[in-house]
């Protein structure tokens, strides 16, 4: 589509967020977004509303970080906007109605920032031959005494995603198991990383997939953060992530999301 192109021609990020997929990706997540409107909104309502729930038990009203804010559909900024003295908002890309969004809260701004902290040097490895994966370090300086909330918002799961897509294309003869545990470390380095903040955390995630055919029998499942052992959620919800629709597919995909208040 011409309105896709026209978006990749016209979004800033940095180059190597760029070749490594992940704008292809967030102009991809628009449309999935639009096309699977009705079903996605239920476990959007959720995640703003339990977003919202953990802002106003927050104590410290001075700032807000929202790892993982992408196109604003599960961010209830305008209300934590009101709520907070600042709100930062960060993700790999931001597209340019989004940015304008945000310039309408003079309170609130974007920041780029791989919260892996793997991917500039992943892309760098690609580039010259190096078939090697990089340890996931989590920092974030825009995180600080200064912070009430850190809000992860559905990104758990997706940490992984585009990084092993990249390694599999790029580095040859990769161990499948090797692998494996390295995006298990991504996704426990990002929860660890969470629970060692000094502040208040609130935590949305889906932990889990499950598969369905045409006649609603599951036909798979499994965990979507590599067997992360996580708490009992606060509150759980099941997103329709792949409805099912006519000719367009022989299965739909649920999620079993968690959201979790860490203090």
């Amino acid at each position: 589509m011409l309105s896709d192109l026209f978006t990749s021609l016209t979004t800033p990020c940095s180059p190597f967020i760029r070749h490594l997929g992940y704008l292809s990706e967030a102009i991809d997540m628009r449309g999935r977004s639009r096309r699977n409107a009705a079903a996605w909104q239920p476990h959007l309502d959720n995640t703003r509303s339990f977003v919202l729930s953990s802002a106003e038990k927050c104590r410290n009203r001075n700032k807000v970080v929202i790892l993982g804010s992408g196109l604003l559909l599960d961010v209830p900024l305008n209300e934590l906007a009101s709520m907070f003295r600042e709100v930062v908002l960060m993700d790999v890309v931001c597209l340019p109605e989004i940015r304008k969004q945000i310039k309408a809260f003079n309170n609130a701004s974007f920041i780029e920032c791989d919260v892996t902290s793997t991917a500039e040097q992943l892309y760098q490895n690609g580039m010259k031959g190096v078939s090697e994966l990089p340890e996931s370090v989590p920092t974030v300086p825009e995180i600080g005494h200064d912070s009430g909330l850190v809000v992860s918002l559905n990104i758990l799961s997706q940490l992984w995603v585009i990084p092993r897509a990249f390694a599999g294309q790029r580095f040859r003869g990769l161990n499948e198991y090797l692998v494996d545990e390295w995006c298990g470390r991504v996704v426990t380095a990002h929860y660890s990383f969470l629970r060692s903040l000094p502040c208040d955390v609130c935590l949305v995630a889906d932990h889990e997939f499950v598969k369905r055919d045409s006649s609603g029998s599951i036909i798979s499942r499994g965990s979507t953060v590599y067997d992360l052992t996580l708490p009992t959620p606060d509150r759980s919800w099941t997103w329709n992530i792949v409805p099912m629709s006519k000719g367009s597919n022989a299965f739909s995909k649920e999620l079993i999301v968690g959201a979790w208040h860490l203090i």
